[in-house]
This record gives C-alpha cells, sequence and structure tokens, in this order.
C-alpha cells in the first residue's frame, strides 16, 4: 500500500467516525426517547422515555455509536503519526483512548435506561443513570481538548496552521463554555470537534508527503 492510499484510508476513518457518531445518535433521538434524556430533563419527561419499550431504531443507533469508536481510534493513531509523532503523538493517542472509554461508559448508561425502559424502572433509579451517563460523557470533554492541544501543537510545528489555530481556539471554548454552561453552550464544543475532525482528514489525507530529507540527499548523491 502506497503512502498516499495509506493516508487515504485512515482519512476515511475519521469521516466515518463523524458519520456514525452523529447518524447513531440522531436515529436513537428519531426512535426513541431514552437518548433525549439529560440532567435537565423533567421528571415528567423522563416518565414518558421509561413508560415504553425502546423500538429497533433506538438499537440500531447505538451499534452504529458503537462502530465509531473503532474508526475514531484508528483515526487518532493516524492524527499522531501524521503530524510528526513523538511525546505529543503519544498524548494525542492516550487522550484518544480515554475519551473512547469515557464514551463508552456513557453510552453503556444510556442503553441500560434503554433495556429497562417499559419494564417497571424506578425514578429514582432512571434519574441516577441519566446523571452518571452526563457525568462521564462530559468528562470525555477535558479528554478531546487535550487530544485537540496536542494535535494542535503537532500541527502548528509542521507548519499547517489552520489546522493548528483551529484546535486550539476549540480547546480555550471548551474549557470556557463546560464550567459555564455544559448542558447548553458547552455542548456545541463537541460539534466544532467533529467538524474539526471531518476538516482536518479531508486536508491530512489529500496533502502529499514530504520526502525525508536524507532520502533526498541520497538520491541527489
Amino acid at each position: 500500500m502506497t503512502a498516499r492510499l495509506h493516508d487515504r484510508w485512515f482519512a476515511a476513518c475519521g469521516i466515518a467516525f463523524v458519520v456514525l457518531e452523529l447518524g447513531g445518535t440522531f436515529l436513537s433521538m428519531a426512535s426513541g426517547k431514552t437518548h433525549d434524556l439529560t440532567v435537565g430533563s423533567s421528571t415528567a419527561a423522563i416518565s414518558r422515555a421509561i413508560a415504553t419499550p425502546v423500538g429497533a431504531g433506538v438499537w440500531a443507533g447505538a451499534y452504529m455509536e458503537l462502530l465509531s469508536v473503532g474508526f475514531f481510534l484508528a483515526f487518532a493513531v493516524w492524527l499522531a503519526e501524521r503530524l510528526g509523532g513523538g511525546p505529543l503523538g503519544s498524548i494525542v493517542r492516550l487522550a484518544a483512548a480515554a475519551t473512547a472509554g469515557g464514551g463508552l461508559v456513557s453510552l453503556a448508561f444510556i442503553n441500560v435506561i434503554s433495556y429497562r425502559a417499559g419494564h417497571g424502572m424506578g425514578m429514582d433509579v432512571a434519574k441516577t443513570l441519566v446523571t452518571a451517563s452526563e457525568a462521564v460523557y462530559v468528562g470525555t470533554w477535558i479528554f478531546t481538548a487535550t487530544l485537540l492541544a496536542a494535535s494542535g501543537l503537532l500541527a502548528l510545528r509542521a507548519g499547517r496552521r489552520a489546522i493548528g489555530w483551529s484546535a486550539v481556539a476549540i480547546v480555550a471554548y471548551t474549557l470556557v463554555l463546560t464550567p459555564i454552561s455544559f448542558d447548553g453552550a458547552g455542548q456545541f464544543s463537541q460539534l466544532l470537534y467533529l467538524a474539526w475532525v471531518v476538516v482536518t482528514s479531508i486536508v491530512l489525507g489529500r496533502a502529499t508527503r514530504e520526502r525525508p530529507a536524507a532520502s533526498v540527499a541520497v538520491q541527489h548523491a
């Protein structure tokens, strides 16, 4: 496999991650009420969500979200290598692993609610699971900010200013808005992050790799 084809495959993983993540989320939300629940949901909204069993669309959406995790990890490992690797690249990979782990735990809590919906789940249990799911989900934003910060520094070092500064800007937005409005404006930081993944995948997937200086020197000799 050529380096160009290699890059395009892994860039496609980044795009697939975003498509599956958003597609699965919207499908689950359109097919049932359990995936709409947040800490701001009223008792009445939670009661309606757990009153009847969820449909197949909710599980199809959840499965899409699970699949997205594998594509995300593949993208993150490639991103770290593509931008230069080193200690910052290791931070990107570790932050990606932590983000994926937290996302799976958060999704698991919501899936428990979906599974128990219509089967006599108590309100206290439902509220506890909703709170736990959102607490873990919001906690992963720190890891995505870490991933973006390390990726941004790598990109700036590699001369890719648009990728680098946009990542830094999203980090700043996340760190400022999360404590102010984690259930409102803070949520938008994750959409910005997903948009950054798509754009970065396209840019790096189409770009030509620079040839190592040593290789060029040997050829001239």
